[in-house]
Formats: C-alpha cells, structure tokens, sequence
C-alpha cells in the first residue's frame, strides 16, 4: 500500500552522468593513484615491481608459444612443435587417447583462425595457474592441517566466492595498470579460493589408519605429510588443479576488458560492434580450448584413481609409448622451426572467415524471421515479471524498500542476518547508487527464481532416472566448462541488448549448478523411505512432493544459495547487453576517467549485495547446516 500511494517518491535515483558525493571521493582518489604512480614509494618500491615481475612471467610462458620474438617471425615453438609438445604433456599425465583428443582440441581452434590467440589465453592460464597453485597449495595443506588457519581463511574464501568477477578488475587496474599483470592479479584472485577450499578437503578427509600408523612408527610431522598425506590426497590435489585452471581459463576471458591477451579480446570487440559471426568464432575457441583443459586434468584424476599402469608389462608399454611421443615430439619442434608450413598456421586449414559468415547468416535469418518470437518473449516476459519487480524496488521511497527487504531477513535468517541487511543496506544508500542496485536486485530475484524453477523440476527428474541423468549430463558439463562470457554473443544476437537478455545469461550459467545440487540430494535419499512410501500406496508426485524434496531439504537451500550468487555474477556482465544497473556503471567506469569513481562505488555495491543475498539464501543457521556433537 504505502509503495503505491508513494511510488516514484525519494528513490534517490541518480543519472549516469552524474556524481554522489561518495562517487566524487573515490573519482578524485582514482586521479590522485594515477598522478603518483611514478613517485609514490609504495608504487616504486611494491606495485610496480609486482606488476613487472608477474608481466614478465607471462610473457616468457607466451614466447614459447604464442608471442614471436623481436626480431622473429614465430614464437619460439611454432603451431605444429607447440601442439605435438601439448600433446605430449596429457600423454605423460594421462593417456594417449586423451592426448590426441586435447591435440584435436587444439588443432580445431587453428581451424577457426584462432591459433594465437588460443596460445595467448592458454599462457595466461598456465602462468595464472602456475602462481595461483604456488600460494594455494601450500594454504590449503595448512588449512586442512590446522581448524586454526581454516578459521582465519573461511571469511576471506567466503567473500571470494560472493563477490561477481567484474568486481575485480576496475581496482586493479587502478593500481597495476591495464595490461597483463592485473589481468593475472585477477584471475588469481577468482582461482585461489577454489584451490585452497579443494586442498584443504582433501587433507581433512583421509582416513587415520594410515596416519596414526605412521605416528607410531616415529615418522616426523614433516615426514607423514610428505611420504603418507600428500601421496593418499593425490588424485584430489590434482582435482583441485583441474578447477583451478577451469576457474583461470574462465576469468582469463572476462580480463580482457583490462587489456588480457587472447580469445578474450574478440569477444569484447564482437560484443561492442555487435558482430556476431567473430563473436561465435572466439567462443568457439574458448569452448573447445575449456573441454581440452577438463578433460585432460580430469583423465590426469581417474588415472591416478585406477591406479593405471600398476602391472609391469603396462609400465614398459607406457615408456615405450613415452619415448616415440618424446622423439616425435622433438621431430615436430624442429620442422615448427625450421619449415615456414610447420610454422605458422597454414591459410588452406583457416576456416574462421566461413565460420563467422555462417554464424552471421543464422544470425541475420533469426532476426528476420524469428524476431517476432524472440521480442514477444522478450517483451512479455519483461512487462509481466521483471518490471512489476524492478518497480517495486527502484521506485518506493529508499527507505521502505530497506526496510522491507531486513524484515524479510529477520524472518528467513533469524536476527543477525537482519540487523547485518539493514546495515550494509545504509552502505548501499551511502554510495549513492540506491536506484541502480535495486534494477540489479529485481534482474537478480527474478533469474533466480527461474533458475530454482528449473533447478528443481530437472534436478529431481535426473536424481529419480539415470536415463535423464545421462542425458542431461553433456549440457550441464558443456554449461559449466564455459566461461560466461562466451555466452553473451549468442544470447545478444537472439534478445538484443535488453535486461531479459541479461537474464538469460544468469538462467544458462547458473542452472546446471544447482540441477546437479538437486539432483545429488534426490539421489541421497534413502531408498527405503522411497520404498516404504511406495509400498504404502503413495504416488510418483506424493512421493517427490513429500518425501524427496523434504528430505533433501539441504541441498536444495544450497542450490538456491549457490544459485543465487552464480545469477548475480553474470547478471552484472549484463552490463555489456544493455541490462543497466550495477553493471554497466562498472563498464562505463573503466571507459570514463570522470565516472571512474562511480565504477569503483558500483564495485562496492556489488559486493554488499552479494553478502547480503548469500547471508540470506543460507538462511537460518540451525536449518542450514548439520549439528556437530
């Protein structure tokens, strides 16, 4: 009652253009950081050498394969050393049919006139890897060592985990300038925590026997970590470098926006110019080159898992194989140097410019004669959903909508979830961008809501049938190994540059999480509450409505949890679609020294709202999570 009698009434609403006195003092200490870089010694004597150092580690990796030298024509391994070399390394880790899968991988991005630009991102991932593991691993050894340390990390990897990956890049490119070094900074950032929570599984969760067997036997601490724990929490370890560089490969493409080399770049420049065809070519890349990464980091787990290569004739057979790979390996680094085809990637296998036509042809027929039905859905999903929503929050008086939004708190996650909501609400209302961060709110709520929608009817369809499950797999694997980036350009070219178009971005990369989260609590239910359900006469659907879903109670709420946090990550990349809000002051932050300060306040904003809604979302502690005696 009161938003409607008060509609349109103090909902500090704040033109793009302009300024709030918070957005005036972060823009002035922008401009202070970029006038003193050269002199300030915390620059001279911190950042500066950071950023060099971690930009020359990159760029020695690309010299290798992706980055001719001065004076050079090629890098230092042409196309055909570089790809037989790759190929070489998942044969070592893995199996021969997994190499030549991953050179196939590779050898399709060549095909799509990407070769360098695949070699560029795949540097930037493995030098991110590389110095996210070298400060991951040995934090999550001591996380799972010692409750201590876990304590004192868990809020920092909580918060990392909330925070949507556009936050990143406009403070870090303020202090370590556009380039390399932040792009690395970032996507380290984005990776670690996954890294560290893996790691730290994975030492927690070993079993005593051995361990206390080894005590007995007067090993060390230092010995029983190195010969005993190490050695049993392997094939995790190496799990945890698998979604590691999964995590990496994924930001690496969002840094493009502050100067990463690589697929990134053409996505961007599809994304601005709105071309479609160059648009799909890139991601495309980006898809093949993050199935080659998954698959053959997780063959690299299932061989350590079956103990593969146990027997001896196995084992001389391997080394066998390992030494032809190795001498034909060294034959194809020395005809990439030495013979101009072997080189550089040969124009009669560059099929990008069909590709891009093909792509921008589909395209263009959609829009000719689908138009109707994708601005229908668009439109009418907008007007009957999304804008009811988003009015409500944007456009009753600032106050009641906070405090209507810390009463929901109070009543879904108890009194310190709701006094926490009410404070970081007045933050919100402090930078000055109250208006923006409810559109960000409505867009968030409304995805989400479709996400659970969908979450919930797959998930228990894929947990009640292992038909569906096998079905459904490829999607959710094909969803989740995607950056979210690459989606933009398809998602842009159906909807246009609209909200819903944001919203089908968050609906597409959030709902394979929590389908499989749904479908993993379904699975856990005891058959025989199903069984004695059944056999008391109750139907498929008062099974499902009253016993499985109760039951799995707790992965659903997770589900929703996770759900919501993966919908406001990519729902802030909607900026680039036209969706407005948050993110898009983030974008036009990084683009405009004079709004550079609302950039930085949109960040912030960002990152209560997240709080605010995983705080929510894990709802009361007690509902939560398990009691521990």
């Amino acid at each position: 009652m009161l938003a409607t009698v008060l509609k349109g009434v103090q909902t500090q609403e704040l033109s793009t253009q302009k300024n709030s006195w918070f957005t005036t003092i972060l823009r002035d200490f922008a401009s202070s950081i970029r006038g003193n870089r050269t002199e300030s010694p915390i620059f001279v004597y911190f950042f500066n050498p950071i950023r060099v150092g971690i930009q020359s580690f990159i760029e020695t990796i690309m010299g290798v394969i992706a980055v001719p030298a001065k004076g050079d024509l090629i890098p230092l391994l042409g196309w055909f050393g570089a790809l037989v070399l790759i190929g070489f390394i998942v044969y070592a880790a893995s199996t021969l049919r997994m190499a030549l899968f991953s050179m196939a991988m590779l050898a399709i991005c060549g095909m799509l006139g990407m070769w360098l630009l695949t070699m560029e991102t795949l540097a930037m991932t493995i030098g991110s890897v590389v110095l996210s593991l070298v400060i991951a691993l040995p934090l999550g050894v001591w996380a799972g060592l010692n409750d201590r340390v876990m304590k004192v990390l868990r809020p920092w990897l909580d918060l990392a985990q909330v925070l949507p990956t556009l936050v990143y890049l406009a403070p870090l490119a303020l202090f370590f300038l556009i380039g390399i070094a932040s792009a690395t900074i970032a996507t380290m950032i984005y990776a670690i925590p996954i890294c560290i929570r893996i790691t730290a599984h994975a030492i927690k969760s070993l079993r005593e026997g051995p361990i206390e067997a080894a005590r007995s036997a007067g090993s060390t601490t230092r010995q029983i970590l190195f010969k005993v724990q190490l050695p049993m929490a392997k094939s995790t370890i190496i799990l945890a470098v698998n979604q590691t560089m999964l995590a990496a490969l994924s930001f690496v493409v969002i840094a493009a926006l502050i100067g990463a080399p690589g697929l990134g770049k053409p996505v961007v420049e599809a994304l601005t110019i709105r071309n479609v065809g160059d648009g799909v070519v890139a991601g495309l890349a980006v898809v093949f080159l993050a199935i080659m990464i998954d698959r053959s980091t997780s063959a690299a787990v299932n061989r350590d898992k079956s103990g593969y290569a146990a027997a001896e004739a196995v084992k001389v057979r391997r080394r066998i194989g390992l030494g032809v790979f190795a001498v034909v390996t060294l034959f194809a680094i020395y005809l990439s140097r030495f013979v101009l085809w072997f080189a550089v990637w040969p124009e009669q296998l560059d099929f990008g410019e069909r590709v891009a036509a093909v792509a921008n042809s589909l395209s263009e027929w959609i829009t000719a004669n689908l138009e109707l039905l994708t601005v229908a859905g668009s439109e009418g999903f907008t007007v009957w959903f999304l804008n009811p929503l988003q009015d409500l929050l944007a456009n009753s008086p600032w106050w009641l909508t906070l405090i209507a939004i810390s009463l929901l708190a109070l009543i879904l996650a108890g009194r310190t979830i709701g006094i926490l909501t009410f404070c970081l609400l007045i933050l919100v209302m402090a930078t000055g961008l109250w208006n923006d961060t409810m559109v960000t709110l409505a867009m968030t709520l409304i995805a989400t809501g479709v996400v659970v929608l969908i979450g919930i009817v797959l998930g228990v369809w894929a947990g009640r049938s292992a038909r569906v499950d096998r079905v459904l797999r490829p999607f959710l694997d094909a969803g989740q190994t995607m950056p979210a980036f690459v989606y933009l350009v398809p998602v842009l070219a159906l909807f246009g540059p609209t909200r819903f178009a944001a919203i089908v971005l968050g609906v597409v990369y959030a709902a394979p999480v929590v389908i499989r989260l749904v479908a993993d609590g379904i699975r856990k239910v005891p058959k025989e509450t199903v069984e004695a359900a059944v056999s008391a006469g109750s139907t498929n659907l008062q099974v499902i409505t009253k016993v499985q879903l109760p039951t799995s109670r707790r992965s659903i709420l997770l589900g929703v949890n996770q759900g919501l946090i993966f919908v406001l990550a990519v729902v802030v990349i909607g900026g680039f679609v036209g969706a407005g809000g948050l993110g898009y002051l983030v974008i036009v932050g990084q683009s405009k020294p004079e709004l550079a300060g609302k950039g930085l306040a949109a960040g912030i904003a960002i990152v209560l709202l997240g709080i605010i809604l995983d705080r929510i979302a894990q709802g009361r502690p007690q509902e939560a999570r398990p009691r521990t005696r």
